[in-house]
């Protein structure tokens, strides 16, 4: 209110002068404000090109995961050896388990000498090593 008075006085005394020296400031700050906007534009335009390439490479390096994974399992060896070396394995171990704990009286044998140990080390690295395995996937595919 005070402002457009103040204005109002000084265009009377200063007449076209004043409105003309108005005009060029705002005219200055309009200038500064579109460049300020195209500038803004351009970096978010970037930004936007590096997340968008960022986004492809991810899923290209799924797509390529996806493919050894299909290349490994499509063949049925490769797809049931896991399951068939390792169900053994914990069918043995569980049986003589619950044998010696609550006495079935099942009679399972231990296995001779280098199978248990075999044995061992199937189960271990089926159920110790492979969620260490999945978890060093989801670290490398998060560094990419």
């Amino acid at each position: 209110m005070i402002a457009a008075i103040v204005f109002r006085v000084l265009g009377w005394f200063g007449g076209d002068l004043f409105a003309t020296i108005l005009e060029k400031v705002a005219d200055y700050f309009r200038r500064k404000a579109n460049d300020d906007l195209a500038r803004l534009q351009i970096t978010v335009g970037a930004d936007t090109q590096i997340a968008i390439s960022h986004v492809n490479a991810e899923l290209e390096a799924r797509k390529v995961q996806a493919q050894v994974l299909r290349a490994d399992r499509g063949w049925w060896v490769t797809a049931w050896i896991r399951p068939l070396i390792v169900y053994p394995c914990v069918v043995h171990f569980g049986a003589i388990v619950l044998d010696s704990t609550f006495l079935f009286g099942w009679s399972v044998a231990k296995l001779p000498a280098p199978y248990d140990f075999y044995e061992q080390a199937i189960i271990l690295s089926f159920f110790i090593a492979r969620p260490f395995e999945k978890a060093a996937r989801v670290f490398t595919a998060s560094r990419r």
